[in-house]
């Protein structure tokens, strides 16, 4: 192969201040995922379908499901070597609805069109877009989800984790609690959610992630790691308005981590902290592990039916009862989660979106990919103020709870993020460290 640093116009520095990251800077992450991470994620969807062929064969429709297959396989060979070689991003041809404003978007983007050229979070998701649009455009293998069995992994290895939380939350319920009590509760519960958001399938590349021990019992030695904590104001903002206002979860991961997203609903309904928690879930299989609708029904039944974990069981069969009575719901699907743009040009490219979101008391963005989303992938200087790095999206409320496993971030104190640096140079990438974010409408 060419060498990369003039194939690529590869630069070896640090991606620049208060410019988009991209692929192009060698020493930053982005790079890593466009070289590393993102093949090897092609690569063992390719494997797995492979292996489970058979399987696919019987569950979609026979010898059409397998010439499709095949296909699709190739397809998927294709788009890594486009990646690999930097090519320009090709249009959409998609049923779905979203072909207009990924194409209208995809031809805005100028000469910054390829991997390593355009901003990280186009391309990465970009790749995530055409990978479900090679399966949308066959016959039988529309509703084939390639990273279904990870997914499910990641639930299924947890379960001891899942049970001890579940105590944890059961004997704090099983008494008469203080609004102070309930407070303090809630901002663990916070914290627990944050740190479920370590088991993240796209950063572990498709990898087996599994939360064991004791979660909550972890939580204190773990505060040293969260680099900014306005749990407090997150307490304060959803009890201003006492019960009144729902709350909306922009979720992240299934497995694990959307076990702890419904903790924390049913925590905050059960303690009538609000009248309704809804989740947004995405529309397509979108960075291995975030959840879809199906999965979040697949996630009820399975800890509703567990006949080994009463605990679990429970826990399922009461959510099951708060979705049936509008307590909890999943919001119908918008493609704007799983569009190229960023979340403040989120009020001109669906403004339905925007209104509905604006009429919650708060909005808890979940994960790496919204906090990224959230700030545009643009490297604002790490001491930039959170509220000001949203660059005026604030339909209400908002936070953000999300371990760090990319090279941007703010609102961190003057000298934080370089005293970190000298600790640990990788420290952003890791996961380690987190933080929960909060801006007052």
């Amino acid at each position: 192969m060419t060498d990369l640093t003039t194939k690529y116009n590869i630069i070896d520095e640090k991606p620049p201040f208060n410019a988009p990251l991209k692929g192009q800077y060698k020493q930053g992450f982005g790079y890593y995922t466009m070289r590393e991470r993102l093949p090897v994620i092609l690569t063992q969807v390719i494997d797995q379908l492979s292996k489970d062929k058979e399987q696919i064969v019987a569950n979609f429709g026979g010898e059409t499901a397998r010439e499709e297959l095949k296909g699709a396989i190739g397809e998927i060979s294709k788009l890594k070597y486009e990646l690999q070689t930097d090519k320009d991003f090709r249009p959409l041809k998609t049923a779905l609805g979203d072909e207009t404003v990924w194409n209208s978007f995809l031809e805005g983007l100028g000469q910054d069109n390829s991997y390593f050229s355009a901003c990280w979070l186009y391309a990465e998701t970009y790749m995530y877009r055409r990978l479900n649009n090679i399966f949308e455009n066959t016959q039988t293998l529309q509703k084939l989800d390639y990273f279904q069995q990870q997914k499910h992994k990641a639930l299924t290895n947890s379960y001891d984790a899942m049970v001890a939380v579940l105590r944890s939350i059961e004997a704090f319920n099983g008494e008469t609690r203080t609004t102070e009590e309930i407070g303090s509760f809630f901002r663990n519960l916070l914290k627990l959610n944050l740190w479920g958001n370590r088991c993240d399938l796209s950063i572990s590349a498709g990898q087996d992630v599994k939360q064991d021990g004791d979660p909550f019992s972890l939580l204190d030695s773990l505060d040293q790691c969260i680099v900014r904590d306005q749990t407090q104001d997150i307490w304060e903002c959803i009890t201003t308005n006492g019960s009144s206002g729902i709350v909306e979860i922009i979720n992240d991961n299934s497995g694990y981590e959307l076990f702890t997203d419904l903790c924390l609903a049913d925590f905050i309904v059960r303690h009538q902290l609000a009248p309704q928690v809804c989740f947004n879930v995405k529309a397509i299989p979108w960075y291995i592990s975030d959840v879809t609708p199906k999965d979040l029904q697949w996630t009820l039944d399975t800890l509703a039916s567990n006949d080994s974990q009463p605990l679990l069981a429970q826990f399922g069969t009461r959510l099951k009862a708060h979705f049936a009575s509008g307590a909890l719901e999943m919001r119908p699907v918008d493609h704007f989660w799983t569009s190229p743009y960023e979340f403040y040009r989120m009020r001109d490219i669906a403004p339905a979106l925007y209104e509905k979101l604006s009429q919650a008391k708060l909005l808890v963005f979940k994960g790496d990919l919204n906090y990224r989303k959230l700030l545009g992938d643009f490297n604002f200087p790490y001491n930039t103020p959170f509220v000001e790095a949203l660059r005026g999206f604030l339909p209400t409320s908002l936070c953000t709870l999300r371990t760090v496993k990319a090279d941007l971030i703010c609102g961190l104190p003057d000298g934080m993020a370089e005293e970190l640096t000298r600790k640990d140079a990788s420290w952003m990438v890791t996961g380690e460290y987190g933080v929960i974010q909060f801006a007052g409408k």
